[in-house]
């Protein structure tokens, strides 16, 4: 199904949701152009990946990115490194690029998209970039040796319950094996959340709105179970 195809489905199902949406995503556009990037790409058909798990390309609301942005300053954690796991077309990395990360990394499946992703942060606005590194990695975050220690790591419904759990318990044993340090977990259409918190009983989490908002959680190898 195309992007047209799809927003065509809504109009007819229900006019004045569409109309809303509408405004939203005139919001979305005139915020992509502020930065200048271009990151509206959705997917309907996920990439494969090794657990057959993973979901399609969908940014999120900068309204969220916002919320989320306020939440990590507030949050005392160190703005050093982050990380956005199943990176899509780049809107997270090229919104909190403005915070001053010395090192920004996506993570992507799709080549495709990750492709997309590479333009995009090569076209934010210098006024806006202020961090030191950005790239994309083109992997399977459960193959990639990445060092997710110390990182803020951002997730917007990437894949399902089978990933989540690998996910986790690779997150789990990195901590154990560096106790000192800690990892900053931030979920948007947190639909794995549960499966995220059987792996860390004891970690600090922050629930933001309902379903399709956002979840913090901050994890370290005494939180994990």
């Amino acid at each position: 199904m195309t992007y047209l195809a799809y927003i065509f489905r809504k109009i007819v199902q229900n006019p004045g949701r569409a109309a809303h949406s509408g405004l939203k995503y005139i919001t979305e556009f005139v915020m992509d152009r502020r930065i200048g990037v271009a990151t509206f790409r959705r997917d309907f058909v996920p990439h494969a990946s090794a657990t057959g798990d993973s979901r399609p390309c969908q940014p999120a609301p900068y309204q969220v990115l916002g919320d989320i942005a306020e939440h990590m300053r507030a949050s005392g954690f160190p703005l050093r490194t982050f990380v956005d796991v199943g990176c899509g077309t780049g809107r997270p990395l090229a919104y909190f690029s403005r915070l001053g990360f010395e090192r920004m990394t996506g993570i992507e499946l799709n080549p495709q998209v990750a492709a997309q992703a590479r333009l995009n942060v090569g076209r934010i606005r210098p006024a806006w970039n202020r961090a030191g590194r950005i790239e994309i990695h083109t992997q399977d975050v459960l193959a990639t040796e990445f060092d997710f220690t110390d990182t803020i790591v951002y997730l917007a419904n990437p894949f399902g319950r089978a990933t989540m759990q690998a996910f986790a318990a690779k997150l789990g044993a990195q901590l154990r094996a560096r106790p000192d340090r800690e990892i900053l977990l931030y979920y948007v259409l947190p639909l794995q959340a549960e499966a995220l918190a059987e792996a860390f009983p004891k970690a600090q989490r922050t629930i933001a709105g309902r379903l399709e908002a956002w979840q913090c959680f901050r994890l370290d190898g005494r939180s994990a179970g």
